[in-house]
């Protein structure tokens, strides 16, 4: 019996293993979209005046691409041939401050170089710019700040400021973070998809739809758009034929009833 034709109504997931140890990778469960085009040569075989007598086809290709709604993890790992790591590292902070009794504190615990703490230190204008710039000394004098960072104080020459000053603070801060590396000789790698949808047939009964690919190469091309939109995570992967077992094949498309049972 003939699979019935499905109007696919809901895109589920789509979820990566790894090709050799059939490990998880991850699983993209907020996609926008997805789609996988097809694509083949065709060679026009002619005869006398030009006659169309055949046509070879041959270089069939398949590629998967689609749009996440978040940034996932996992899929940046894919794409840069990189690996989260958890460790301390630092990062930019900058503090919006007022100076009170010529004195003002940082947030948090400023890093780098002893006496050299602070990156820059700015007196804000009245209009929000950055002002008159002020360099970090060991003793607070004209021009020039003095930082604690045992006590993240920022100190002031005396009366050289009126109390309510606004200042802005650029420095250093160390955390712990997941952090992944973009490395410059690292290149996007492989795994194996199962694409998951729901769909329905003319009678309105509901169907599963798996896509199986075994072997999906990822592209290191994407984008991650920043700014008033939502930031979306776009992917774009080609489906290699000669995976292990699966010498031929590029995908496996399987529809089976919602409530399917398991073979005894």
């Amino acid at each position: 019996m003939a699979s019935p034709d499905i109007a696919i109504t809901s895109l589920e997931t789509i979820t990566a293993f790894d090709i050799t140890s059939g490990e998880f990778l991850f699983m993209l469960d907020e996609l926008q979209n997805a789609s996988i085009n097809q694509t083949q040569d065709v060679v026009d075989v002619t005869g006398k005046q030009g006659r169309l007598i055949n046509r070879l086809k041959r270089n069939k290709a398949v590629t998967i691409s689609g749009t996440n709604g978040f940034v996932s993890t996992g899929l940046l790992e894919l794409q840069t041939g990189g690996e989260f790591a958890t460790k301390e590292t630092n990062v930019q902070w900058v503090d919006y401050l007022s100076i009170s009794n010529n004195e003002a504190a940082t947030s948090y615990k400023a890093v780098g170089t002893s006496g050299a703490e602070i990156e820059a230190l700015y007196i804000r204008s009245s209009d929000g710019t950055l002002g008159t710039k002020l360099e970090q000394d060991s003793a607070a004098s004209e021009g020039k700040f003095a930082y604690a960072p045992s006590t993240k104080k920022l100190t002031f020459l005396s009366s050289a400021y009126n109390d309510g000053t606004e200042i802005v603070v650029y420095y250093q801060r160390k955390i712990n973070a997941d952090v992944l590396v973009n490395e410059s000789d690292k290149y996007s790698g492989k795994c194996s998809l199962y694409i998951d949808a729901i769909g329905e047939d003319k009678c309105s009964n509901i169907y599963r739809i798996q896509i199986y690919v075994p072997k999906a190469d990822f592209n290191g091309e994407f984008t991650l758009d920043l700014g008033e939109d939502q930031t979306s995570h776009a992917f774009e992967a080609n489906a290699l034929a000669g995976s292990c077992g699966n010498s031929g094949n590029y995908w496996t498309y399987t529809v089976f009833g919602e409530n399917a049972s398991d073979v005894a």
